[in-house]
């Protein structure tokens, strides 16, 4: 990591400050755990690497979204819980605020896109989505004899948002 020649500048003290401020000063001291500094310089560079490699847009909008609702401090939980979901607890206020399920029982429904399963809503469960960075209902879906998965599976998961009605004959 190039630093500046004097300690006592400015310019130097400003770089300490966005060290802190972009948290890189945070990650090197964890990282100061596991390796020598040179080590940890590098892999601090990965990491970034890395992360800004994998940025997932949908995330990003969602993450945009809470804060343009002005729930900032929603923020830290959104991103624990987007990385760390087997720490998310049910939202205090359900059922009260969640959203009414799109699908009932009984539904013939198929992934969105022609090419793919399709099956019968034998249940569903409330559950976070990290891919959404929200809680959302999850379906059950007896597949179909003839969808292309059941040749190994009989039963499959899906989002309500990659689901859609299926408007055909009946399946089973």
């Amino acid at each position: 990591m190039l630093r500046p020649v004097c300690h006592k500048t400015d310019q130097y003290r400003a770089y300490l400050q966005a060290l802190d401020d972009f948290g890189i000063a945070e990650l090197l001291a964890k990282l100061s755990d596991y390796c020598e500094q040179q080590e940890q310089e590098s892999l601090a560079v990965l990491l970034i690497s890395q992360l800004t490699q994998s940025i997932d847009a949908e995330l990003i909008a969602n993450y945009l979204s809470a804060m343009a609702l002005n729930r900032q401090d929603s923020l830290p939980r959104l991103i624990t819980q987007k990385f760390s979901p087997s720490s998310i607890d049910l939202p205090e206020d359900f059922p009260n605020t969640a959203k009414t399920p799109r699908f009932l029982y009984g539904d013939q429904l198929r992934w969105i896109g022609s090419d793919t399963d399709w099956g019968i809503a034998i249940g569903r469960f409330y559950s976070f989505a990290p891919h959404l960075c929200c809680w959302t209902w999850c379906y059950l879906i007896w597949l179909s004899k003839d969808s292309p998965s059941a040749a190994w599976i009989s039963t499959d998961i899906a989002w309500e948002e990659d689901l859609e009605p299926l408007e055909a004959e009946p399946m089973l």
